[in-house]
């Protein structure tokens, strides 16, 4: 059954983001380096203000989809996870917030 991660960036007053880093460096680098586990693809949202005019409680984030939960479990096993996560820091000064999913209906 297909999967999803889900990473949202909080929108916090000091948060520091780069998103142009994250869409045309990071998140290439994942499908590059994870593909081979079974990464199918992902997406980005930057979020914007809701219905009422609240600030978003996020500023961005992604989904990455990936054939079953084995193949999230390898691409999280892999030797390249310490990288991936090391870049975090050329994107973000906030840690993302991760939600695991099974997709019901595609």
């Amino acid at each position: 059954m297909t999967v999803t991660v889900t990473v949202l960036f909080p929108n916090e007053p000091d948060a520091k983001y780069d998103v142009d880093y994250y869409t045309n460096t990071h998140m290439p680098r994942i499908e590059r380096e994870w593909k081979k586990y079974g990464l199918k693809s992902w997406s980005i949202t930057k979020f914007g203000p809701g219905l009422d005019g609240s600030d978003a409680p996020y500023a961005f984030g992604s989904v990455v989809v990936y054939e079953d939960e084995a193949a999230l479990k390898a691409a999280f096993a892999g030797p390249e996870v310490g990288g991936i996560m090391a870049d975090v820091v050329n994107f973000s000064n906030k840690p993302g917030v991760f939600l695991v999913g099974t997709v019901l209906k595609e």
